[in-house]
């Protein structure tokens, strides 16, 4: 049997309808972290189970979601010590899955923003990647070796130590490193560009978040 890639949407930022529609084509199972369901039922998203807490969304949203036979919802109780997006990925990973990729988990929160980048470091523990994905960039955690997937030449790569700092080699970016060491207290990571394919990055001491942004679709008009 082959696993499956779970779609886990946060209840931040939803303005790329066309990525989003993307994940859900590639996805085979949707989880809702909280708030994440009512925008769901917004945009018409079908949704497999919801985690959280309940408190994000209106009273009569709640009774509603409950009182429905789908989909399974797993609710805490609003005295708790992680975050619904938290939660959901705990569950996400009970599933054994082949990848999750997290969407809508940035927003106007500082706080929350730096809190799920860092929720990524579960999918090292676990061996299974954790994809977050906003707009036309894709964040993840990378401790061995990633090809960058669906990379274009004159995509953006920015690599930032997550560690104190990390060693490095890379291939298929303008600003290559060679065994090189990166510093969480400084920049020289941020904004490399793909200049040919493929594009992959081997870590060889420490953690990296790596953040790849697509460049814009060509216009064929």
């Amino acid at each position: 049997m082959v696993a499956e890639k779970i779609l886990i949407l946060a209840n931040g930022e939803w303005s790329a309808p066309d990525r989003l529609r993307a994940l859900l084509e590639d996805a085979d199972f949707v989880i809702a972290a909280d708030g994440g369901w009512a925008k769901a039922v917004e945009h018409g998203v079908r949704v497999d189970e919801v985690v959280g807490d309940l408190d994000s969304m209106a009273e009569a949203d709640r009774e509603a979601l409950l009182a429905a036979a789908t989909p399974v919802v797993h609710a805490y109780s609003r005295e708790k010590d992680a975050t619904d997006l938290d939660l959901a990925i705990d569950h996400a990973l009970r599933r054994k899955p082949a990848q999750i990729t997290l969407y809508g988990a940035l927003g106007a929160r500082i706080d929350h923003a730096i809190a799920n980048l860092h929720l990524l470091e579960k999918g090292i523990a676990a061996r299974v990647p954790i994809l977050l994905a906003n707009r036309r960039e894709t964040a993840r955690y990378v401790a061995d070796v990633i090809e960058l997937a669906n990379a274009r030449p004159g995509d953006r790569v920015s690599l930032i130590p997550i560690s104190e700092e990390a060693t490095a080699s890379t291939e298929g970016l303008r600003y290559p490193l060679d065994g090189e060491r990166l510093l969480r207290a400084a920049s020289r990571g941020v904004s490399n560009v793909v200049v040919s394919l493929p594009a992959r990055i081997l870590v060889d001491e420490g953690i990296l978040l790596v953040v790849h942004e697509a460049i814009e679709e060509p216009d064929d008009g």
